[in-house]
């Protein structure tokens, strides 16, 4: 098992709110001890796209 985390964001969430999440998020969990990958998508095709290219390696988890 890997210590990869991907961290799936909308940036457009809540009024940008979910992209100024993903900050300290992805602090807390490298402090913890994981590798945090952030996806991101310019619409909703373009972020499943992503997000399926980056499950090919099985991260631990995919947090959104």
């Amino acid at each position: 098992m890997t210590s990869e985390i991907i961290l799936f964001v909308n940036p457009t969430a809540g009024r940008g709110r979910g992209a100024r999440a993903a900050l300290p998020a992805s602090r807390v969990l490298r402090d913890a001890g994981y590798r945090v990958r952030t996806v991101l998508g310019t619409d909703a095709d373009d972020a499943a796209g992503r997000l399926r290219e980056a499950l090919a390696p099985r991260p631990a988890a995919v947090l959104a």
